[in-house]
């Protein structure tokens, strides 16, 4: 097999440059009409909590306060996500409480503090969203207090309906799928090349068949 140099290849992109052009074209467009019509958008509402845990009456926090806090965290995210929290929101909103985790994609996270609490919830409909992540917020709460006898968990944001959607990411998508494309039609392009044994030009006589051409015949017309 005749290996290709670099001019080779960009001979054979120009020759089928209706290729490298037409199949980028039609995954773009494809990909617009999938993302902004076929796709139903999806919103993600967030509620922040924040956990502290005082251990005496002072009004001054410690450091101690703030240890056993964190340590807290990790129980108190499991709680969020138990039966007894996401069954009672989900009566209250008319839900399936046994696939309303599922559904609704509802995560519970800590970013960069240990003692901040982040309840995630994803929906179609953007209000919907917010209001049960801060409804999930409000039980837990309650449960925290009930179980635990302690009011040590408190609002830091509630939950406002998303103006922008989570998902999908059209731009992203649009770009890999063009990007694809044009990297599929270059590869198909070089392939359909090679595939082709069809002798054209005189450099293809020499390169192919290692002969020289004594004359060539001109191509006319005939009257």
């Amino acid at each position: 097999m005749t290996e290709l140099t670099l001019r080779d290849i960009f001979k054979i992109l120009l020759r089928r440059i209706w290729l490298i052009v037409l199949l980028p074209f039609v995954a773009v467009v494809a990909a617009t009409l999938l993302v902004y019509y076929v796709i139903v958008p999806v919103y993600t509402a967030t509620a922040t909590m924040y956990v502290l845990n005082k251990q005496s009456a002072e009004s001054v926090i410690n450091y101690n306060d703030l240890q056993s806090s964190a340590l807290l965290t990790a129980d108190y995210r499991e709680l969020v996500l138990s039966k007894r929290v996401l069954s009672k929101v989900a009566k209250e909103y008319g839900l399936d409480p046994t696939a309303m985790r599922q559904n609704f994609g509802i995560e519970v996270t800590s970013a960069n503090n240990p003692r901040v609490i982040e309840i995630s919830v994803t929906s179609s409909d953007p209000v919907l969203a917010a209001n049960l992540a801060n409804s999930i917020g409000k039980e837990f709460s309650s449960i925290v207090i009930e179980i635990m006898d302690a009011n040590n968990v408190s609002f830091v944001d509630v939950a406002e309906p998303p103006m922008e959607p989570s998902a999908p990411r059209k731009l992203m998508i649009i770009t890999v799928a063009g990007l694809a494309a044009l990297m599929l039609a270059m590869g198909l392009a070089i392939l359909l090349e090679t595939l082709n044994t069809t002798i054209r030009t005189v450099e293809d006589v020499e390169k192919e068949l290692g002969l020289s051409v004594l004359a060539r015949v001109p191509r006319f017309e005939v009257k």
